[in-house]
């Protein structure tokens, strides 16, 4: 697997990366432009109760590939003492 696919995520993603990678491989050969970023929709697991929308493992995935389209980031604080408990 290609070092750029390498990440620190609990979860592998290795499959994610590689399928986005070749989706851009085949545009490069098109001629096409590469996406800047792109996002994927996952409904996994079983609905949270019969006839839900949601379920179990719900998530969307970004990969933004081109830098600039990052504005800022942020470091996840400490938790505090919610003010009324």
């Amino acid at each position: 697997m290609p070092t750029f696919c390498k990440s620190r995520d609990i979860l592998l993603r290795e499959l994610d990366c590689a399928v986005i990678n070749f989706l851009h491989l085949q545009r490069k050969r098109e001629g096409k432009p590469p996406y800047e970023s792109v996002r994927g929709v996952f409904w996994e697991g079983e609905d949270l109760y019969p006839g839900a929308g949601f379920k179990e493992k719900n998530h969307i995935q970004l990969c933004i590939r081109h830098p600039n389209c990052i504005k800022g980031f942020f470091y996840p604080r400490k938790a505090v003492a919610h003010p009324y408990e």
